[in-house]
């Protein structure tokens, strides 16, 4: 998949950036998984000094441990950064949907419950990447019902360690439990109740603290950290 720089005025090193991020969030790359400079930079059709640079973003944003004399990986889950980033979140979706369920027009309403009803189609077939992504796209039409559309790119750097375990969620044994969410914060929503509403968010962007023992027992790897060689 190499990169080409003349149809985007984003930088190639940055797309490399991107694209190793986006494999993280999903967990295409796996927690603990060796990230190879050499491959990737191959397959990006790019030098190693890109992707070297992409590595020292990702380390700085807690997705990458680069290891002395063993490598770069994947980092683990951190139960502390994805209680940190639940905490910010909520305090910044609360004040939104209290702001959406007060100033919300008819178009917004109509706009979120097709998406509400979308989610219910894609879900009925099992597509979790397509209930993902309107999962997110629901989030921030609720911070543009609310007036501040500029608060959801805030919210997503914020929670890059929330997506992780958040995919970990999306077993067909929690699909109903999570549009059942979905529906009350958009009930609260549509009726103008800012108590409802911010009580709906709440308990749904606790579902992942709730429940994150859960989620890993099945993958303990996930959370290890590399066992560093200091011989």
């Amino acid at each position: 998949m190499a990169f080409k720089n003349n149809s985007s005025r984003e930088p190639i090193a940055g797309k490399a950036y991107a694209s190793i991020k986006r494999r993280i969030l999903d967990l295409t790359l796996a927690p603990g998984e060796v990230l190879s400079e050499q491959r990737l930079a191959a397959e990006f059709g790019l030098s190693r000094t890109p992707v070297r640079e992409a590595f020292k973003r990702l380390e700085n944003e807690g997705l990458v441990d680069v290891v002395p004399q063993q490598g770069t990986f994947v980092s683990p889950i951190r139960r502390e950064l994805v209680m940190d980033a639940q905490f910010a979140r909520a305090s910044l979706e609360c004040a939104l949907v209290r702001l959406a369920s007060q100033k919300r027009t008819e178009h917004d309403v109509i706009l979120l419950l097709e998406n509400l009803a979308a989610q219910e189609r894609v879900a009925s077939r099992g597509d979790f990447d397509a209930l993902f992504k309107l999962d997110e796209e629901m989030h921030e039409a609720i911070a543009a019902a609310a007036g501040r559309p500029n608060i959801w790119p805030l919210i997503s750097d914020i929670k890059i360690h929330m997506d992780r375990a958040r995919k970990l969620t999306l077993r067909p044994d929690h699909i109903p439990t999570l549009l059942k969410q979905h529906k009350a914060i958009l009930d609260g929503i549509s009726a103008g109740n800012p108590d409802g509403a911010e009580a709906a968010m709440n308990k749904h962007l606790g579902f992942i603290v709730e429940h994150f023992d859960d989620f890993i027992a099945a993958n303990p790897t996930f959370v290890r950290d590399v066992v560093r060689n200091f011989d």
